[in-house]
């Protein structure tokens, strides 16, 4: 594992784990990792692989999986040191597809964005874009077999990126919650513990090419709905709409994470096909299931970024668009 300490990585090394696998972790260390004395540890920074590690990926390996690598440079180091790969699976994003207004079903042949690092929204995906053209060209030189993972909106335990936990604190602090969202606006998440369950199940079958690994599409309605019922407070969710939301200057996503208007073109990455993981095999848990678990862990951390909407702000809100 390169990476593994952190979400959705966390989540493969423990499915690794429970299947009775012989996982080695490579990580930087910035996140303390729960497999300490369970699997073997290589603390090293990627771009600058220690002697150890370079010994260490010097083995033989069944498989590489790669969640940690965001950029060419995380991979420019440590390629050259593989002695032998028996396949590698790359973890990367639907980002990377290009955003057309009112387009459906985004499969693994859809164009993909230009590159672009400068833009704020779109750098991140261009990186990792940059990351699957450089293994391509790699690894086809060595014929080491690549899958390459787009994940879709991942939710679940150790989520860090704090969008669904958003949702999840208002529901557990509980009062009116304002809602800028059209109910019909689609929303597709999925459970990184479907998505370790699925990823370690390709490896096993030989999987390589590109794979969509996305969740349901639902709306925004039953999103919010099945957050605000399953925490079991007194919850009113305040429906301010759109339009209200946009003239009071609230930043959609940024500031109110999983809000997409619908002129949104990001909206389309809301609709990816993942018919070909289902085909191979990607099961999915039911939304309730998937909230159930992200509420128990929410409750448990209850820690809160102040990047989003403030309280005193979201209440000041509501009462204005009360009158």
């Amino acid at each position: 594992m390169l990476g593994g300490t952190r979400f959705v990585g966390r989540h493969i090394v423990e499915e690794c784990l429970r299947r009775g696998d012989d996982v080695t972790v490579l990580y930087r260390g910035r996140s303390p990792s729960p497999f300490a004395g369970i699997s073997r540890h290589v603390l090293t920074d990627r771009r600058a692989p220690t002697v150890e590690a370079a010994a260490v990926l010097a083995e033989p390996w069944d498989a590489v999986i790669d969640t940690s690598a965001r950029d060419v440079d995380d991979l420019r180091s440590v390629l050259p040191l593989f002695g032998g790969v028996g396949r590698y699976l790359f973890v990367s994003s639907c980002g990377v597809y290009r955003r057309t207004l009112g387009r459906h079903g985004l499969t693994e042949r859809a164009p993909t964005i230009a590159a672009d690092v400068s833009h704020p929204v779109r750098a991140s995906a261009t990186r990792k874009l940059r990351c699957e053209r450089y293994l391509r060209r790699r690894l086809d030189r060595t014929d080491v077999p690549l899958l390459i993972a787009r994940l879709g909106l991942v939710i679940g335990r150790y989520d860090d990126s704090e969008r669904l936990a958003y949702w999840l604190e208002r529901a557990l602090r509980g009062g009116d919650v304002l809602v800028p969202m059209d109910d019909r606006q689609a929303i597709q998440l999925i459970d990184a513990v479907d998505v370790a369950r699925f990823l370690r199940d390709a490896i096993d079958q030989r999987r390589t090419g590109v794979v969509n690994v996305a969740g349901a599409r639902t709306t925004a309605r039953t999103l919010v709905d099945t957050v605000l019922t399953s925490a079991g407070r007194a919850v009113a969710p305040c429906r301010v709409g759109e339009e209200f939301a946009l003239a009071h200057r609230l930043q959609p996503w940024t500031e109110i994470p999983l809000w997409l208007p619908a002129s949104s073109p990001e909206l389309a990455l809301m609709s990816v096909s993942n018919s070909r993981a289902i085909d191979a095999g990607l099961t999915l848990r039911p939304l309730a299931d998937s909230i159930t678990d992200a509420l128990g862990w929410q409750a448990l951390r209850r820690s809160w970024s102040q990047r989003w909407l403030d309280h005193a702000r979201e209440q000041d809100l509501i009462k204005r668009w009360r009158g």
